[in-house]
């Protein structure tokens, strides 16, 4: 929840810092710089998706994406799967990564370790809670998690609002770039849908 990334993100976010890749870099060859500096014992393709979906930015994916994709990295109609070949498409960071992951919070990181390897922080401190900007589902045993989107600009306005001691404001998920409305799905479902 500090992050709001996952253990395969994080590690993927870690080697992207410890590269750093501010240049393009094809995500074949970045997928196995990750695999060998963080110990990703997942396969590759599990790898290479998460990579991908990092960077993904088309309606409904991510907010704010933490890597810039170059080439076909999927669309909305497909959900993402339509991506080409991790061979073909490049990445580096998104303009924003350093500013939300400031290098000056790096002291304050508790770093695990695997072998003597340093593998990845426990989580990252983000300036703004990047969980709500680009949501999060999950299903796990006996549980699930779904976590719409919202606007970064109304989390940063909310923050706000809380360091002043003042009421916090609702608000409603967002979508970067969608021009529908979204309506709240009936009772035990806890998601949204679109129209």
């Amino acid at each position: 929840m500090v992050d709001g990334l996952k253990p395969g993100q994080r590690k993927i976010l870690f080697c992207a810092f410890k590269k750093p890749i501010f240049q393009e870099v094809k995500v074949a060859q970045f997928s196995g710089y990750v695999s060998e500096h963080s110990t990703y014992y997942q396969e590759e393709q599990s790898l290479v998706s998460t990579i991908i979906g990092i960077a993904q930015n088309y309606v409904g994916s991510n907010n704010i994406n933490f890597l810039y994709p170059s080439g076909q990295f999927g669309t909305r109609q497909m959900g993402g799967k339509d991506h080409a070949s991790a061979k073909y498409i490049y990445t580096k960071f998104s303009p924003i990564t350093p500013h939300i992951f400031q290098k000056s919070d790096e002291l304050l990181l508790d770093y695990l370790n695997e072998d003597g390897q340093s593998i990845k922080p426990t989580w990252f401190m983000s300036i703004i809670l990047m969980v709500l900007v680009n949501g999060s589902e999950k299903i796990g045993i006996g549980w699930c998690t779904f976590v719409p989107n919202y606007n970064p600009r109304d989390i940063i306005a909310n923050l706000k609002r809380l360091l002043n001691n003042e009421p916090l404001v609702i608000v409603n998920p967002w979508y970067k770039w969608f021009k529908g409305i979204l309506l709240k799905m009936a009772s035990k479902d806890t998601g949204y849908t679109t129209t």
